[in-house]
């Protein structure tokens, strides 16, 4: 077969430039091979001047329990994992850690984020396989586990990295929210089959009922169930539309013009699993109503 001429030299560069990125593929394979085992041999070296008796699982994280709690409750997706840490290079200098003097935990919601220093990789081998709730335990990560690349002033790259974690607590979002409305004494009075708690704080029993089609002025405060507002203002809602979240509307329905209310309610009547720009995914919500009118 002929070559055109005019198309030859493209022809043999597209052929170099192939050539050049396999060749980089293998480098980089070959670096993360490296890497990998320099990783598994500084952990090994290490545990051994410790004299430290740890497990291996198949992808490179070796483990220590350290202490086992009275529960057996293992994270499902969107349960939120509390926990206390402290991480350290392998030459004993303490990188960073949680305010355990405190008890002031880090949070994540499982499948959505993580604990600091973990990869997703490391989250599910570590609360799938190896700890519940209550347990604590010495964990040693290779770089491809944490970090990877990515270093700082003191944790330079691919460094393996110690961290000494407790889990305090696995909440569901049932949980979450009974926490809440006990912690903060919050008036609840009702809980609906779709999920919705509800309390009124304020009774007008003579004014008008809200009703789907009804358009209102509501003044509202949003918290999350760290009790930090994310929102909060005046809002005109009509009721059947799109525009504000199913708990919300719900709520709105079980009320009158002027009344007050507490509406706690889990993700699936607010953002889902998918959040939003300020609220994560798995989020139960808090929200004070108050309807200050209704035109109809």
């Amino acid at each position: 077969m002929k070559v055109n001429k005019k198309y030859g030299w493209l022809i043999a560069l597209s052929a170099l430039l192939t050539v050049f990125l396999i060749s980089c593929e293998d480098q980089s394979d070959s670096i993360g091979s490296e890497k990998r085992q320099q990783n598994d041999a500084d952990i090994r070296a290490y545990l051994s001047s410790k004299g430290i008796t740890a497990q291996r699982t198949t992808e490179g994280l070796y483990y220590q329990i350290i202490s086992q709690g009275s529960g057996s409750q293992k994270p499902a997706v969107g349960d939120q994992l509390k926990a206390t840490y402290v991480a350290s290079r392998l030459d004993g200098v303490i990188v960073d850690s949680s305010e355990i003097s405190l008890n002031k935990p880090v949070t994540a919601t499982y499948g959505v984020d993580r604990l600091p220093y973990f990869s997703d990789q490391a989250m599910q081998i570590v609360f799938s396989n190896i700890l519940t709730e209550g347990d604590s335990a010495a964990l040693f990560l290779p770089s491809y586990l944490s970090q990877g690349a990515t270093g700082t002033l003191l944790f330079p790259a691919y460094s393996p990295v110690r961290i000494d974690l407790k889990v305090t607590a696995i909440n569901t979002e049932t949980e979450q929210m009974d926490a809440f409305a006990r912690d903060n004494s919050i008036r609840i009075t009702e809980t609906t089959d779709t999920g919705l708690r509800f309390g009124k704080v304020i009774s007008y029993p003579d004014s008008a009922q809200v009703k789907d089609g009804s358009v209102l002025k509501v003044k509202y405060t949003g918290r999350r169930m760290d009790n930090t507002i994310f929102d909060s203002g005046t809002l005109d809602v009509t009721i059947g539309s799109s525009s504000v979240v199913q708990g919300f509307s719900q709520g709105l329905l079980k009320m009158r013009a002027g009344e007050k209310a507490n509406l706690l309610f889990p993700s699936s009547l607010g953002y889902g699993n998918q959040g939003n720009r300020n609220i994560a995914g798995f989020s139960p919500l808090y929200f004070e109503v108050e309807i200050i009118s209704k035109k109809n």
